[in-house]
């Protein structure tokens, strides 16, 4: 057992500046989306990535199911989107998707338009450890476009400012 207090656990990660990726799936089992800050590169072989989810996220259940999904990293700008799929906003709370244009690439995950980066996955892998699950999966796609990352650092959006 850790002997780390979590309050203090918790205010050094909040200090830790990440990315903001918003993942989405669609097919069988419904169409959702979550914002997550931990995606990270698995493997460039084969090409994957992996991120991970509260094991009661409401998402998860349809996300595993579909069996698919889009890793949508968020440009500057994006910070709707972002605050959308974390619930955050109280009138898209029933349709988080409104805050944003999408299309679709391979899997036929939605593929946030604008996006700094997208990569579109087949489900490979789902590990627990703790409270979260660790969702892997392999690229099928890449789109790429321009601007700078949406950052999140201490519960605020940030921008990347280059010295």
């Amino acid at each position: 057992m850790s002997t780390v207090d979590p309050d203090r656990f918790r205010g050094a990660m909040r200090r830790i500046a990440s990315g903001v990726t918003v993942v989405t799936s669609d097919g069988a089992h419904g169409r959702v989306g979550v914002t997550v800050s931990s995606l990270c590169s698995l493997s460039l072989e084969p090409p994957s990535v992996l991120f991970c989810l509260h094991r009661e996220n409401r998402s998860l259940p349809t996300l595993t199911a579909n069996g698919v999904f889009a890793a949508n990293v968020l440009a500057h700008g994006q910070q709707r989107v972002a605050s959308s799929f974390a619930g955050l906003i109280p009138e898209l709370r029933d349709d988080r998707f409104a805050a944003g244009e999408w299309t679709s690439l391979v899997t036929g995950a939605p593929f946030l338009a604008g996006a700094l980066c997208c990569f579109d996955c087949r489900l490979a892998d789902v590990f627990d450890f703790g409270s979260h699950r660790i969702i892997a999966g392999e690229v099928v796609a890449v789109e790429l476009e321009g601007g700078d990352p949406l950052l999140y650092s201490d519960g605020d959006y940030r921008r990347l400012e280059v010295a």
